[in-house]
């Protein structure tokens, strides 16, 4: 690979930077790594002095440790030591081998392609030490490197890096200033990574409230136990058993409730007459209900005569006037119907 086609790669990785996954802000990691090493060199990087260079291989394996310290999810700090290897040649002279090795330190820019894995470059200096033909040579020169991370779990993340570095020795000491690439490999261990805070699980939403409900209710009782036959004024004993009734029916009615009042006759006599004494009947019970408490607004009456018998054909072959009286007293009663709206208590 080119040295300008990896710088201009490197470049455009660094102006692409943005956030990164993991490790977590103001935290240290440590690791290793280990691949293929690649010296690279041309004429002009090869002293002049050596004669007969027949062959170079130049490929070995190196490798390194480093740490690191993430300021944010963008930007770190990274120091390491990396072997790089050797590169084996013959010349006239014989054969022997450039070696090279050395620390480095460079910022570390990173960007998160998915929640698990950055892409990351690093942009440093290397300070080497690099021997040949006896000889050695230190000196720093400059590091670019890109790769990508993926985070195995909280604590432990692989790498994948390509790391190129510009003249590692000098021709005129060691007889070669060649850069080097190393395609590695690496794991690092990331210390005080803290477990993601789980958000509280949302409050279920309450329940609706039941809707209210409207409910109607008959209360009934006999008009001869209320009235004299053929009377509509009040006995004393219908008071006293008025006075139970509508005890009965404030405890049932819904708030804000109203009442209707339904006066019922027998059959015996003119509609036009029955029909004017049941009215006069529910009248008399709504007044009694209206001195109690009950809201006059929400009091009617009604008068049905002598509709709706509950005795239907019982009564048809009596014939003598009191005992079809008698029987026809089911028929003769008043009905207080309450209704309104209930609220419904949920359980």
């Amino acid at each position: 690979m080119k040295k300008t086609v990896i710088a201009v790669a490197i470049s455009g990785l660094f102006m692409a930077a943005g956030a990164q996954a993991a490790p977590q802000d103001n935290t240290w990691y440590a690791g290793g790594k280990l691949g293929w090493s690649n010296f690279q060199t041309s004429n002009s990087d090869v002293s002049s002095s050596i004669t007969n260079l027949s062959s170079q291989d130049r490929d070995d394996v190196g490798g390194g440790v480093y740490a690191g310290y993430q300021f944010n999810n963008w930007l770190g700090l990274e120091a390491g030591y990396d072997y790089l290897g050797k590169m084996k040649f013959n010349t006239s002279a014989g054969s022997d081998d450039f070696k090279s090795q050395g620390f480095q330190l460079a910022a570390k820019l990173s960007y998160a392609l998915a929640p698990s894995t950055d892409l990351y470059g690093r942009i440093g200096g290397f300070a080497y030490d690099s021997k040949a033909f006896g000889e050695s040579k230190s000196g720093v020169a400059p590091l670019l490197a890109f790769g990508t991370e993926y985070a195995i779990n909280r604590d432990w993340a692989a790498r994948f890096e390509y790391q190129w570095v510009s003249k590692i020795g000098n021709k005129d000491d060691v007889g070669f200033e060649p850069d080097n690439g190393l395609l590695s490999v690496g794991v690092n261990y990331r210390f005080g990574q803290q477990a993601p805070a789980v958000a509280p699980a949302p409050a279920p939403e309450p329940a609706p409230a039941p809707a209210p409900v409207t409910v109607t209710k008959d209360f009934s009782v006999s008009s001869d136990v209320l009235f004299d036959f053929n009377k509509a004024t009040l006995k004393p004993a219908g008071q006293e058993a008025l006075a139970n009734l509508f005890a009965q029916v404030k405890a049932e009615t819904p708030k804000d409730g109203s009442a209707l009042v339904i006066g019922y006759t027998d059959r015996i006599g003119s509609d036009k007459y029955n029909q004017a004494l049941s009215e006069k009947r529910a009248k008399t019970v709504a007044d009694y209900m209206i001195s109690k408490g009950f809201p006059a607004d929400k009091v009617s009456i009604e008068g049905r005569g002598e509709a709706d018998p509950v005795t239907g054909t019982q009564c048809d072959g009596v014939k003598a006037k009191k005992k079809l009286i008698s029987c026809l007293a089911p028929d003769r009663r008043v009905t207080i119907r309450v209704s309104g709206v209930k609220e419904v208590t949920q359980q």
